[in-house]
């Protein structure tokens, strides 16, 4: 199959890695392919790092993998993954021309917000837009949400769920197009209540961090809240929520979220190191399961 790629960041790098490792042919359209070119060998070599790929296959990879600004290297293509900037006029205008000369192309735009039926009304091909909504690392996330927007067709939702099956994705159906899908509505309603906790002196950011990195996602790893729910009893949850839900924060927006955060280059590396390299054994941890039973 061949998939073009628009909007190669670190994000839509590592996606493009991941297409070649599956063994599409892949034409990334970039402005600036010498920079896009160094994302991507990045990419590579998280695969390699964390022994996703062997020099083999990356090699082969790399091989199927074009940078190029020609639009016309796209001809034919059957998916157009856009990982482009979060502006509605923007991703319209990445995937367009493409469009031209791709017409029955699958249009899978990774956007966090932008409602999936307005990028299809936006690029002319409402029927073939449904949103494939990544989570960084892309290489190092097994998840990923298929969206489907008002118009989208069921073919065009059931290729993108075979092609990520084939490539060891697990695409997660939603069924509606909603703000934030259900990721990031999930990630920030967590991240609205634990400012409004740090805000209101209740605990320190840190204490919130680690309650929610070594506690809740702990045992959330294995029992989603569902699941933990039941495992509670309805009646115990039910009763919770009677006391709690009305009184939960009704904030509207966030402001200097900043304040809370260390940025700084050593400790967002420190930590990017460690979730990755963690990610990385569970991934594996999940395909050795997967292959041997």
């Amino acid at each position: 199959m061949k998939v073009v790629l628009l909007g190669p960041g670190l994000m839509g790098a590592q996606i493009a890695c991941e297409y070649a490792l599956g063994g599409h042919e892949v034409v990334v359209l970039a402005r600036r392919p010498d920079v896009a070119q160094s994302r991507i060998e990045r990419g590579f070599e998280t695969a390699r790092e964390h022994a996703l790929a062997g020099d083999a296959e990356i090699e082969a990879a790399r091989a199927r993998l074009t940078v190029t600004r020609d639009v016309a290297a796209a001809t034919g293509a059957e998916i157009i993954v856009e990982s482009v900037v979060e502006d509605l006029a923007e991703k319209a205008a990445a995937v367009q021309p493409v469009l031209a000369v791709a017409p029955e192309a699958i249009v899978a735009t990774n956007t966090s917000s932008i409602p999936i039926t307005d990028i299809g009304a936006a690029v002319g091909a409402p029927a073939q837009t449904l949103g494939v909504h990544y989570w960084n690392p892309p290489l190092l996330m097994p998840l990923v949400e298929v969206i489907r927007g008002e118009q989208t067709a069921d073919a065009a939702v059931e290729t993108m769920v075979e092609t990520l099956q084939a490539m060891g994705k697990r695409p997660m159906r939603v069924d509606r197009d909603v703000p934030g899908f259900v990721w990031n509505r999930l990630q920030l309603a967590l991240l609205r209540e634990a400012v409004w906790l740090v805000e209101r002196g209740v605990a320190a950011p840190a204490t919130v961090d680690a309650i929610v990195r070594d506690g809740l996602a702990r045992r959330w790893r294995y029992t989603g809240p569902f699941q933990t729910a039941a495992l509670g009893g309805a009646d115990t949850f039910e009763r919770v929520a009677a006391n709690l839900w009305p009184v939960l924060s009704r904030a509207r927006s966030l402001n200097d979220l900043r304040q809370w955060l260390d940025e700084s280059p050593a400790e967002t590396a420190r930590l990017r190191e460690r979730r990755d390299a963690m990610l990385a054994a569970d991934l594996r941890a999940d395909r050795a399961a997967e292959e041997s039973g």
